[in-house]
């Protein structure tokens, strides 16, 4: 019980600070990033037949709307300038229009799926997948949003199914050794769950949420102790304020299960700031002194 109770509170944590977390129960994956959706859009190429008989939809004052004639590509670059600048309900809009011209386009149902799953509205984004697979049944973003849809609604053995294919197609897509690292952990996998956190960390040394997740599943193997050693490798390494109030707090939680003395980081902090300051003022003592040791030479 303490151990889902840790779980589920990390995720709810990571969740609020914006960052990927560990699947906890009953909760979809995160979403991929606008940057994920941007790289998407850019790298898919070709384009469905328009309809033959489409709506011209209207614009203000009835006119036609100047995105009529743009190709799926554009539409899909419209709709994310409007998400980048904060605009969903436009960039939504503008995918609904685009649709309506071209609706077996992948491109096009792949981002407004992501929508769509952002919002939780899984029934609607997995409509949009299926439509998008038929044309690219091997795309691993498109396998991993559809993953992200079925565990929506706890088919789960079929988004394992799905994150596989991704993982066969393309072996290093972290998205999806992310996923279903957290799938196996939710499902007590620990073993399978470690194996692709620690993929993930080997791919992306820097991403903070695999390592964070390899030190939580060691303590669910039971191994405490490794997972101590690896919350302080991390907190070495991790900048991210928000990442180092969690691990730390995860860390002395842990000392204390242990029968350890917690560790008083505050302190730490205020000792490494005087010895920069100490560092700082010796090394301008030394500059200063430079310039009368050339002098005195030169006598």
């Amino acid at each position: 019980m303490k151990r889902t109770t840790v779980i589920c509170g990390l995720a709810a944590s990571l969740a609020a600070l914006g960052l990927p977390a560990l699947a906890a129960e009953k909760q979809a994956p995160a979403m991929p990033s606008l940057q994920e959706m941007q790289s998407f859009s850019s790298t898919l190429k070709g384009e469905a037949m328009p309809p033959k008989t489409p709506v011209r939809p209207q614009g203000p004052h009835s006119k036609v709307n100047p995105h009529y004639k743009l190709t799926p590509e554009k539409h899909v670059q419209v709709a994310l300038q409007h998400l980048a600048e904060g605009r969903p309900v436009e960039a939504m809009k503008a995918l609904d229009i685009a649709i309506a011209l071209y609706p077996d386009n992948y491109q096009l149902r792949g981002v407004r799926a992501s929508l769509y799953l952002q919002h939780k509205k899984y029934a609607k984004a997995l409509a949009d997948l299926e439509v998008a697979l038929k044309s690219r049944p091997d795309d691993p973003l498109l396998l991993v949003n559809r993953a992200q849809a079925y565990r929506g609604f706890n088919r789960d053995r079929e988004a394992l199914a799905d994150l596989d294919h991704a993982i066969r197609v393309k072996p290093d897509f972290i998205g999806a050794l992310f996923n279903r690292g957290a799938l196996h952990f939710e499902k007590k996998r620990y073993k399978e769950a470690l194996a692709d956190f620690e993929k993930v960390a080997e791919l992306d040394p820097h991403l903070p949420a695999a390592r964070f997740n390899i030190a939580v599943t060691y303590e669910s193997l039971g191994d405490r102790k490794r997972a101590m050693k690896e919350l302080e490798d991390f907190l070495k390494v991790t900048k991210h304020k928000g990442w180092t109030a969690i691990a730390r707090k995860q860390l002395n939680n842990w000392r204390k299960m242990e029968g350890l003395p917690e560790i008083d980081f505050a302190a730490l902090e205020r000792k490494a700031e005087e010895q920069a300051k100490v560092a700082k003022k010796d090394g301008a003592a030394a500059s200063a002194k430079k310039p009368e040791d050339a002098g005195s030479e030169k006598k």
